[in-house]
């Protein structure tokens, strides 16, 4: 196993005239985090810069010292979350620089007297010294380039983006090794790659928050304020027990990212298109056990996954559940015991454990439940309003949706206009429903708040503890209306009138029959789950089901100015049967008015799927008895569907 030594450098307290951010500081602890569970001690060599010790010098001496000349069987990482800039080039760059201006990532002392920001082209020559002298070298550059904002409307999502630095910067201020690039001509077309493309060599790959014409945005995300782009790729490493390619990785980030903000497309390049196949950061990552075991260490019970694997914190009373069987026993039978983790370590969960086990032995647990955490809330605007919508949110479901004073820290954002109210959420620029206006309009807005919130608990449903392996429910989507992108998302179009077509084929590659369910989560927040007439249908080990659907963009929106919509498509895997009828809901694109009432399947759950299904929708009725305890994955499709404006 190779050595990876690791740089995090992530930066919140710029001092003025650079605006402070908040999530920066979160994405490199959350990365420390990751790699020190993941990787062994012996095989780790981890530097952490935050704040007001990433100066330039800091920075540069730690690229050098730390990252530089380990040997052919090391892998060097360089993680940057922070502000991005430009800076006027001086006039020896202006032939290879059209636009005279160089992109620039922002430390915390850039912009003092005698400061500079550190220009790609010096990225480019420290880049190129390391991964001249180690076996492989990532680079993560979480942070914008150019644009002239630094929040939106709303508060809720903040670019990291820096003022251009107005003055005229000297040839001679740039490090020695500063690297000279090719000619424009030589970067590749611009759509297609990110701002700091400037040189990408031999063992040297780049993962770039977006485009060259797009910014990287963070919000929040479980709570915390994160950059989308780190928390994406954090979750992809957390939620994938084996080795992932980067290919694969920019799949997940790409879908991570798209699924929380608009306008940023996550660039992966590198010098040569055969390292999209290799192993993730040299596979330093070794894959995880995919069996989870509790085990008596000198402070309790515990499992053997934490933070970084996706266990998430309780919430009050609510939390992980577990069963607990022999460590070679299936799950069919009565549990020896029952767990309830109490606290969340990073690498680990502590539990109490009901009746007490043998010490002695380790035992294999299975997530029963996970705690559903409500969706924050803010009511912001026009003071007769917001106190309106604050009492008829007296009687929402307090399980889906809870107000709070903070929509910085929000997940939803309610605007209280002279004409009603307006939903909007991070990332969204347009309210999520038209504006809702006229009688009970505030019990309206609650009914559509508390519809949003389930579409968003679903589309961000996952097993951090499942068995089943990526591949185990082999997911192929064909069309001749359109085409896979390379991350992961199928792109399709209308023919004049006609919508576009498409299948997805699911096979079970796994040797034990499987059951599965495909959800179509519209951008319109409806959730329909009629793929299969009884809402999942079973799989024999080693068959395939296809299932053929069309993409549909509304007249209604259409003729409204919409030419492009995204589905969510989310497969449920399972070992048992399971029905996911309870969580189906109409669309929030018409009149919220004139919406008929959700009407919630009900019966008794097969399985802890089943129970888990009904309790994203609503907590009503959690008392009952838990059903048979399944393993179950996710794993999600987004389908990108345009239909062309009239002429």
């Amino acid at each position: 196993m190779p050595t990876l030594h690791a740089l995090l450098v992530g930066i919140d307290g710029y001092p003025e005239p650079v605006p402070p951010l908040v999530g920066c500081v979160n994405d490199v602890r959350a990365m420390a985090e990751t790699l020190t569970a993941r990787v062994p001690p012996g095989d780790l060599d981890l530097r952490v810069l935050t704040n007001e010790q990433a100066t330039r010098a800091a920075v540069v001496d730690a690229i050098r010292s730390h990252l530089a000349g380990r040997g052919a069987d090391s892998v060097a990482l360089f993680y940057f979350s922070g502000h991005g800039s430009q800076q006027q080039a001086p006039p020896e760059l202006w032939s290879v620089e059209p636009d005279r201006r160089n992109e620039t990532i922002v430390l915390v002392d850039s912009r003092s007297p005698g400061g500079w920001d550190l220009a790609d082209k010096e990225l480019s020559g420290l880049f190129a010294g390391v991964a001249e002298s180690v076996g492989h070298l990532l680079v993560v550059l979480d942070c914008c380039h150019s644009g002239d904002g630094t929040r939106d409307a709303n508060g809720s999502v903040r670019l990291r983006l820096a003022p251009e630095d107005p003055r005229a910067r000297p040839w001679d201020t740039f490090l020695p090794d500063a690297s000279m690039p090719g000619p424009p001509d030589q970067r590749g077309p611009a759509p297609t790659r990110s701002a700091w493309s400037t040189r990408v060599g031999a063992n040297h790959v780049l993962l770039a928050a977006c485009r060259s014409g797009e910014t990287a945005k963070e919000l929040t995300v479980g709570g915390r304020c994160r950059g989308a782009l780190s928390a994406a790729l954090e979750r992809a490493l957390r939620d994938h027990s084996h080795e992932l390619t980067y290919r694969e990785i920019h799949r997940f980030v790409t879908a991570g990212v798209l699924g929380r903000v608009e306008a940023q497309h996550p660039q992966l390049e590198t010098g040569d298109a055969t390292d999209l196949d290799l192993a993730f950061l040299g596979g330093v990552l070794p894959a995880r056990p995919m069996q989870l075991t509790l085990s008596r260490l000198p402070d309790g019970w515990s499992i053997d996954a934490g933070a970084v694997h996706g266990v998430p914190e309780p919430i009050g009373e609510d939390t992980t559940e577990l069963a607990v069987y022999a460590l070679g026993d299936e799950t069919d039978g009565a549990p020896l015991a029952e767990a309830a983790v109490t606290s969340v370590l990073p690498d680990r969960s502590l539990v109490d454990v009901v009746p007490d086990l043998d010490p002695g032995f380790v035992y294999r647990a299975v997530v029963r439940t996970i705690p559903l955490k409500p969706l924050d809330v803010a009511i912001v605007g026009e003071s007769a309003g917001t106190e309106a919508l604050e009492a008829a949110a007296a009687s929402a479901d307090t399980t889906l949706i809870q107000v709070t004073g903070d929509p910085t820290m929000a997940d939803l954002v309610v605007r209280a206009l002279p004409a009603g109210f307006a939903i909007t959420r991070p990332g969204v620029t347009r309210p999520l429903v038209p504006v809702v206006a006229g009688q009970h309009c505030e019990q309206r807005t609650i009914t559509a708040l508390e519809r949003v919130a389930r579409w968003l608990r679903l589309s961000s449903l996952g097993n951090p503890a499942t068995r089943l392996s990526p591949g185990s429910m082999r997911v192929v989507v064909t069309s001749e209306s359109g085409r896979l992108t390379e991350d992961g998302r199928l792109e399709i179009a209308y023919a004049g009138e006609r919508a576009p077509t498409f299948t997805v084929t699911l096979t079970n590659t796994t040797p034990q029959p499987l059951w599965c369910a495909l959800l179509d989560l519209t951008e319109t927040y409806g959730i329909f789950t009629d793929a299969f007439p009884a809402g999942s249908t079973s799989l024999e080990a080693g068959t395939s089901r296809a299932v053929g659907l069309t993409g549909q963009l509304s007249d209604q929106l259409w003729e409204a100015g919409t030419v492009q919509v995204t589905d969510h498509l989310k497969i449920i895997t399972s070992t048992l049967e399971f029905d996911p009828r309870s969580l189906e809901q109409p669309e929030l694109d018409v009149d919220v008015a004139q919406a008929p009432p959700v009407v919630r399947r009900g019966g008794q759950p097969h399985s802890t799927l089943d129970r888990l299904l009904v309790r994203v929708a609503t907590r009503s009725g959690t008392a009952a008895p838990p059903g048979a305890v399944a393993d179950w994955r996710t794993d999600d499709l987004y389908v990108v569907t345009r239909r062309p404006a009239p002429d």
